[in-house]
């Protein structure tokens, strides 16, 4: 999803979940940060060295965080083989790890643990050079173990669409080469998923709904259309924010007994109203009513102009929830204290940061270690702890020890 209108939702629901975080902890390095990072944001701990200069040490920054970024694959090949990455060999990982870096001619891998081999799928005619240096891991003996190169002619196949066949349990060869084109070709803003009707020859795309001249024009040029004997359908569906979501499931209700004009009040309460800081939803379906506990309002803002409004046959109210805001306060300046103190305490744990929202703490790390993913789904002052490695850490580090730092 490249275009324009298809980043402004994925920035929506970044922010969306941004300001659920209401503190910061201590500082992290996330991917995103990464990616948008200058060599002035390098930790002044790493700048100035003799070897490489911060914006030398930045790239390879960069390349080996692209690198660990895109071995995922890796791990999705060791989990369809019910292996865990401790169960390879140091010098197996080793060599895996160093081929990682060819993955932009690499399809997949696959692992088989009962004859000890390494098989990577790799297509050809993409990059004369990693084709070269892939070649000459074939038949490699690693630590007992074989590695071995399949050769595939290039066929580009996004993500998207192989999870469209692999839900209709569908082979890339059943669907028309025509069809797969005009499916790539496809763009429409808030594009969230795709569906495939071999029953019925359909192709179904599910958006976010954009407000947009440009958005609809898109929906109109596929909305119907008809390719190789499909026929493509758009189903557009409104944003539920997570903060709604969560006061749907405690009323027992879903988002499609919602109104529509319902929900678009939601999402631009959500993302829009100046209203202070949200604790919680409330949805009373009796009634129709829509209640926004929240505290710590600005001087500015929206309450009064959203109080008591009606919109879809719906009431939403505000209710200022003082003593919750400072009982939170408190809570939370304590909850940050004992989270530096563990951080202090465990070393071994490779904490980087934390991000805590009234039902959340994440936690990054390092590195993912045993003790770490122990803490995974524990619960710490009524919050549910969330483990997030975090690359581009790691991948600082490893380029502060290559260049010597």
């Amino acid at each position: 999803m490249t275009k324009p209108a298809a980043r402004i939702i994925a920035a929506v629901v970044a922010i969306g979940v941004i300001c659920c975080a209401v503190a910061v902890i201590v500082a992290v390095h996330s991917p995103e940060e990464a990616k948008n990072a200058t060599p002035e944001r390098v930790p002044k701990e790493v700048q100035g060295g003799e070897s490489m200069t911060s914006e030398e040490i930045w790239e390879r920054v960069l390349e080996i965080y692209e690198s660990l970024h895109r071995s995922g694959i890796v791990e999705r090949a060791l989990k369809e083989a019910n292996m865990t990455p401790e169960e390879l060999p140091d010098d197996v990982t080793e060599e895996v790890k160093a081929t990682v870096q060819f993955e932009d001619i690499i399809r997949t891998w696959e692992f088989d643990p009962q004859n000890k081999q390494v098989v990577i799928y790799a297509s050809l005619a993409l990059n004369e050079e990693h084709e070269t240096e892939l070649s000459a891991i074939q038949g490699r003996e690693v630590g007992g173990w074989t590695f071995n190169v399949v050769w595939e002619p290039y066929v580009y196949v996004s993500s998207f669409v192989r999870r469209a066949l692999k839900g209709a349990n569908m082979t890339l060869e059943e669907l028309p080469d025509e069809v797969k084109e005009e499916m790539e070709n496809t763009e429409i803003g808030g594009m969230r998923k795709w569906e495939l009707d071999p029953q019925n020859n359909r192709v179904i795309v599910y958006t976010y709904i954009i407000r947009s001249e440009e958005y609809e024009k898109e929906v109109r040029a596929v909305q119907g259309k008809e390719v190789g004997g499909w026929t493509f359908n758009v189903v557009q569906e409104h944003y539920v924010p997570a903060v709604v979501r969560r006061a749907l499931k405690e009323a027992n209700m879903t988002a499609d007994e919602l109104p529509d004009e319902v929900k678009e009040e939601m999402e631009n309460i959500v993302h829009f109203a100046d209203i202070g800081s949200v604790r919680t939803w409330e949805l009373d379906p009796q009634n129709k009513q829509a209640t926004i506990y929240v505290y710590s309002i600005p001087d500015e803002n929206d309450v009064d102009t959203l109080q008591g409004r009606e919109v879809g046959g719906w009431t939403f109210n505000v209710v200022h929830d003082a003593d919750y805001g400072k009982e939170y306060e408190k809570e939370l300046e304590q909850l940050g204290a004992e989270l530096a103190q563990l951080r202090e305490d465990h070393p071994e744990l490779q904490i980087s940061g934390f991000m805590t929202s009234p039902t959340e703490i994440d936690m990054w790390v390092r590195n993912l270690t045993p003790e770490n993913e122990a803490l995974n789904g524990t619960v710490i002052h009524n919050r549910t702890v969330q483990i997030y490695w975090s690359p581009i850490d790691y991948a600082l580090r490893i380029a502060r020890e290559e260049a010597g730092w």
